[in-house]
């Protein structure tokens, strides 16, 4: 039953109040663009966040991010919701071919709204019968948080794996195949200086339990894999891989699933069509544009990634910083660790980072592998996405000393001169 509509006149706002009103939403939208604006200058060494390409943008700005669009196969006696009729095919056909060229995978999933949704897709999926194990990487050894708690909630038994140095603890994973049944080997290494060694995974679930599926969540390191950099899974023995579309690669906050297999591809699907509703239409079309520019500057992009890790941590080292290790160098991938001391010496770098204008993530005590205490988890992969080049990490690592030594305008500077190096962006900048 409707409620009677109010005719109490103090129910409606007067001219004083509605200016107050007004006054007070004028201020949120400076706010908002004086943060656009500051962004604009500032340096992003989040290693999980990237930005959109100016035509990736374009989307989230118009129309279509107030629509829904279902019909996939263009059925002419199928628009329900007829707002994206006239750009459907940068979703079906720009989106869904240029990731599957990318990725070489016939099938892929692109409905996911973002990396933990895409988990929970590929967990949900699957994972097979309410019971079944389900093993993942231990938060300890650089993997995911949320993954053990999601097997559980969806009725599976998680279990969990080591990792060293990128390499899965092989042994510690046959005594679970040969004690449980594991219908999914999700391997989900989110903080790792190494890249993960899927073929020996494959090998190991070839030989011991041949039924047991193996997906890899390469989120961090989806970018690397698309543009060549890293081996692609599927090539060596996955059933599945995917993940989030906003670290490495320059994407929208989006989730992807690719696989080769048609009866995985149908799991997949029936999964997402459950879980997912609405998928975010703007940003799917912001995900097949930003894939469409992959193709051109992807490999470059990639390649720049990695050199501009490996030339950071080398310069930040020169500057008496204590930056992490892996077996071959710095990192294998876009991702740094720097340990410069405890909780206060940490927030006071940081601080004055981002008062300089560079933005440093800082991952807290027992959040990384073989880590204790505060460290800064930094990431090239934004920067290298505007121009960085090797050049610019110089600069950027004296910015870093210099926020250190409590010389802020000097930091400012230099980071002013590390924007002001960098070369031509991995994309289109010109959109007209």
């Amino acid at each position: 039953m409707r409620g009677k509509v109010s005719t109490d006149e103090s129910a409606i706002p007067s001219a004083v109040s509605r200016e107050q009103h007004g006054r007070q939403l004028y201020e949120f939208a400076r706010r908002l663009r004086d943060g656009h604006n500051r962004s604009r200058e500032a340096l992003s060494l989040v290693p999980s966040e990237n930005r959109l390409s100016p035509l990736a943008q374009l989307p989230l700005q118009l129309d279509f991010h107030n629509r829904y669009f279902f019909n996939e196969d263009h059925d002419p006696d199928f628009w329900q919701f007829r707002g994206g009729e006239s750009i459907a095919d940068i979703e079906t056909d720009v989106a869904h071919s240029s990731l599957s060229a990318l990725s070489d995978a016939p099938f892929v999933n692109l409905r996911p709204v973002s990396g933990l949704s895409a988990m929970i897709v590929a967990i949900s999926g699957m994972g097979g019968d309410p019971g079944s194990t389900i093993v993942c990487i231990e938060p300890a050894s650089g993997g995911h948080h949320a993954s053990a708690g999601v097997i559980e909630r969806f009725g599976f038994v998680p279990a969990t794996v080591s990792v060293e140095a990128g390499a899965v603890d092989i042994d510690g994973l046959r005594k679970i195949l040969s004690s449980q049944h594991v219908s999914l080997l999700y391997l989900d290494l989110a903080n790792s200086l190494h890249l993960l060694d899927v073929g020996a995974v494959a090998a190991c679930l070839a030989e011991h339990s041949p039924h047991t599926l193996l997906h890899i969540d390469a989120s961090h390191t989806l970018g690397l894999i698309l543009g060549g950099q890293a081996p692609n899974p599927l090539d060596l023995g996955a059933t599945s891989f995917g993940g989030s579309t906003h670290k490495t690669f320059p994407g929208p906050h989006k989730g992807v699933l690719f696989t080769r297999l048609p009866h995985v591809r149908g799991l997949i699907k029936d999964a997402q069509r459950i879980l997912v509703s609405s998928h975010h239409f703007a940003a799917t079309l912001a995900l097949g544009l930003a894939a469409r520019e992959f193709q051109h500057f992807g490999p470059a992009y990639a390649r720049q990634v990695v050199a501009n890790a490996k030339r950071l941590g080398a310069e930040l080292t020169e500057r008496g910083f204590d930056v992490a290790r892996c077996t071959d160098g710095f990192t294998d991938n876009h991702m740094l660790w720097v340990d410069v001391g405890d909780h206060a010496a940490t927030n006071k770098l940081a601080g004055a980072l981002a008062e300089a204008g560079i933005r440093a993530n800082v991952q807290t005590e027992n959040e990384m592998p073989n880590v204790s205490g505060p460290v800064f988890r930094l990431g090239t992969n934004e920067v290298t996405f505007e121009g960085a080049s090797e050049t610019s990490m110089a600069l950027i690592a004296e910015a870093f000393a210099a926020a250190r030594d409590g010389a802020v305008d000097r930091a400012a500077k230099n980071r002013s001169q590390a924007r002001q190096s960098f070369e031509s962006p991995y994309f289109f900048a010109d959109t007209e």
